[in-house]
């Protein structure tokens, strides 16, 4: 059995198949991203002030809001958090790092409030 900490609680994982195991690593990481957005969403408009020195008007904001319940709603992709993954599955006892996490959420929200110029056609 292994004991994974993360955000909000301790979980653990019985010795199963390989299939079954990455099953519940995503289960367990989706849960970590969904608690770490969460509380971003208590205060959205300070860590966005925190994090990109700006301020967001309410339409904005709801827009941010929606793109990080549809994060927070979705699956990680365990290819994406590979070295966590391997970290999990070689450890009995192993507590999950959030930088990534807040890497990939701020990867996001840099996305929706700086949006990149398409080039024009001529």
């Amino acid at each position: 059995m292994k004991t994974v900490r993360i955000a909000n609680s301790v979980k653990n994982i019985e010795d199963a198949d390989h299939n079954v195991t990455l099953f519940r690593i995503q289960e367990i990481l989706s849960e970590h991203r969904s608690t770490l957005i969460t509380r971003i969403l208590s205060d959205l408009p300070t860590y966005i002030q925190f994090k990109f020195y700006a301020k967001v008007d309410k339409r904005i904001h709801q827009m941010l809001k929606d793109k990080l319940f549809e994060l927070s709603n979705s699956k990680v992709n365990l290819d994406r958090y590979d070295d966590i993954v391997q970290d999990i599955k070689s450890n009995s006892n192993y507590r999950v790092p959030s930088h990534q996490f807040f890497e990939e959420i701020d990867k996001l929200l840099y996305a929706e409030l700086n949006p990149s110029q398409l080039p024009l056609m001529s």
